[in-house]
């Protein structure tokens, strides 16, 4: 065991490249119930759809967010201390103080399935695959507890000198453990093999003599970055003469868990007691029981961007998966519901065009849209601009002027500039659907805007070391990665990628993907089905059992969590080429092909064959699959067109016996090219 002393006010590099946009909150509505009993746990619904919510009884309610209505409501014997919705959002599980683990169907959430481990729980966590429960005991033991088997797989003894553990975690591909202690110790273990792998010790230092104390702590989705709320207690100048008392700050600081420095501290005024990140890698809201509000903070600008009034003590906080709903559970029960908007400040109304909430419905037909609008507030605003051109600004504070649209989903930014340069911002969405393909006077589609921000990243493996060479992967990544440059994209490739390269390709992808327009991830190689998650294999894996698997390949979650955390508002593609027959001897619970995985909001996730069936490897330069998609990438229309007419290619080239197929939850409609 050893220990790494941080640095204080270091900015680690990934910081600098991450342009978090500010988050504000805004009142939905508010759930109340019969009791007013103190809320403890409560989760949401991956698509924000359902919000769960338990009290110190052990009451449970389930909400349908958008009808404001409850769905089911029931009670268990025991101190409910973990809710989730688990897998696809067909399985909610229950976890409670006494060791009960009961899990519920999805939709009518009668209860499926039950254990109970012999023991009392402190702490709980889901893995990103959302199958596997870290359940933290107290005789001092993390166990793993698998939900499809419904049984303990695994477990971890954690020393004795370890004590009041706050928090307990997963890095986005599940192959870390961590745990975080309220004295600032931060523990991993690697969850397949249960490993010992480092500690860290937090240290604040700032004041001397004094003594810090952790309250909240949180890890972000992707795994790389915890935040922790901290109440640094030291003693006043003068000692404890008289009236002198011990002095109390109070502060958020957040550590990238990769490099293990001190990346930003935030001064708060009162103690953070329970937050959540939220939404992205960039954000996180907490809660204070001395105080009725809840804050959201950006991390990078290290600065509060919204702060709202409470009626009453909070006690209990959840963000919803997609980022677009937070809930407080207050103290004498009820629940209050916001948006979360993204740079959407109250200074800026939008008269023209028309808004409503729905993301992007508005749809025109041309190349430009007018924009008008008023600007409220007190602040003196001497310009402003819509997506970076001036507009016309009048003395009665309003503002008209034209957006440049691109065949698809647009985001226009509208930006107010006041007398000392600062800056407003607020974004909306519209679409531009044009009635014929975008072509330039030789009657070909023409050529790709540049205003997009477009990325993308590209893995070919072929030379295996340990299994049969693939023929034309490379070529299909080489052939991907050219295509995906000329349409403008900013283009990362990895051929022949060793697990470490696919594993860092992915971390830097994931700090490049902030707020774009499209993101592409296309992997084409081996791939692997295991328990129904899905793996993809690098050239360097030697595969002797499903333990290998989690091991030494790259779960498809963690790829997902990257592409879902960090780019809330534009299109999300992941292309797997990668249904190759399986050579490695992972037994009965592995199967061909690569399993069906329902694409997160903004996503689509293109197969090149059907579930559980193989894809060819091609005869010539290109696989059958990457070849048909490469040419139709090229023609100017919708993605849905672009992965159907692919389809049906292959599967007219093929007769029938290679079937690609596709899963999105698109927020708008969106163009190549």
């Amino acid at each position: 065991m050893f220990r790494i002393f941080l640095l204080l006010f270091l900015t680690i590099n990934i910081a600098t490249s991450l342009a978090a946009q500010d988050i504000f909150l805004t009142p939905y509505q508010v759930l109340t119930r019969d009791a007013p009993i103190k809320v403890v746990a409560m989760a949401f619904s991956a698509d924000g759809k359902y919000l769960s919510v338990a009290d110190e009884k052990g009451n449970i309610s389930i909400w349908d967010v958008a009808d404001r209505s409850m769905v089911k409501q029931w009670s268990v014997d025991e101190k409910v201390l973990y809710t989730s919705f688990t897998g696809q959002d067909n399985t909610f599980v229950v976890v409670t103080a006494g060791g009960a683990i009961d899990q519920y169907a999805t939709g009518n959430f009668d209860r499926v399935r039950t254990a109970k481990v012999p023991v009392k729980l402190v702490l709980v966590n889901l893995d990103p695959s959302r199958q596997t429960l870290v359940l933290y005991t107290r005789d001092n033991n993390l166990e793993l507890f698998d939900l499809k088997a419904n049984l303990t797989h695994a477990n971890i003894r954690v020393p004795a000198t370890v004590r009041n553990p706050m928090f307990v975690g997963y890095d986005r591909f599940g192959q870390q453990l961590f745990m975080i202690t309220e004295q600032g110790s931060v523990l991993s273990w690697n969850p397949i093999t249960q490993k010992f792998l480092r500690e860290l010790t937090l240290q604040s230092g700032e004041y001397t003599g004094s003594r810090s104390v952790l309250h909240a702590a949180a890890m972000n989705s992707l795994g790389d970055r915890f935040v922790v709320g901290l109440q640094e207690v030291f003693i006043p100048k003068g000692g404890m003469q008289g009236r002198n008392q011990p002095e109390r700050r109070n502060m958020i600081l957040s550590y990238d868990w990769l490099t293990g420095n001190e990346s930003k501290r935030v001064p708060m005024r009162y103690r953070v007691d329970e937050m959540s990140f939220a939404p992205g890698a960039g954000h996180v809201a907490y809660i204070s029981k001395d105080a009725s509000a809840v804050w959201t903070v950006n991390l990078e600008k290290a600065e509060i961007t919204s702060t709202v009034s409470l009626p009453g003590i909070p006690w209990a906080l959840a963000i919803s998966g997609n980022g677009e709903y937070l809930a407080v559970g207050m103290q004498k029960g009820a629940v209050q519901l916001y948006y979360i908007e993204r740079n959407t400040p109250a200074e800026i109304r939008i008269n023209t065009p028309g808004l409503d909430r729905s993301y992007a419905t508005q749809v025109v037909s041309t190349d430009k849209t007018t924009v008008e609008g008023m600007i409220e507030g007190n602040e003196r605003i001497t310009k402003v601009y819509i997506n970076g051109k001036e507009a016309i600004l009048d003395g009665d504070r309003h503002f008209t002027g034209e957006a440049d649209l691109l065949p698809g989903k647009n985001k226009v930014r509208i930006t107010a500039e006041n007398t000392e340069t600062k800056t407003t911002t607020k974004d909306f969405y519209i679409t531009y659907e044009p009635k014929t393909a975008v072509t330039d006077k030789t009657g070909v589609p023409g050529k790709v805007k540049a205003s997009q921000k477009k990325v993308a990243l590209v893995i070919g493996n072929a030379s295996y070391q340990y299994t049969n060479k693939l023929n034309n992967t490379v070529n299909d990544a080489n052939g991907m990665a050219a295509t995906l440059s000329e349409l403008g994209f900013d283009v990362m490739k990895i051929t022949d990628g060793t697990y470490e390269q696919m594993k860092n390709a992915i971390y830097a992808f994931g700090d490049r993907v902030q707020d774009v327009d499209v993101s592409v991830f296309y992997y084409g190689g081996h791939g692997l089905e295991v328990d129904g998650a899905n793996y993809l294999v690098p050239v360097d894996a030697d595969i002797q059992s499903v333990l290998d698997v989690r091991q030494k390949t790259i779960p498809l979650t963690g790829v997902l969590r990257t592409l879902e955390v960090t780019n809330h508002e534009g299109l999300n593609m992941i292309i797997l080429d990668a249904c190759r027959n399986n050579p490695f001897p992972t037994g009965k619970r592995g199967g061909a092909g690569l399993a069906k995985v329902n694409a997160p909001s903004g996503m689509i996730i293109a197969y090149a064959t059907d579930p559980g069936s193989v894809a060819s490897d091609g005869a010539g330069a290109h696989g059958l699959y990457t070849g048909e998609l490469i040419k139709q990438m090229k023609v100017s229309q919708r993605i849905e067109d672009v992965f159907m007419n692919t389809r049906n290619h292959v599967e007219d080239l093929s007769k029938g016996s290679q079937r690609p197929w596709e899963e999105a939850r698109l927020k708008g409609v969106f163009y190549l090219r």
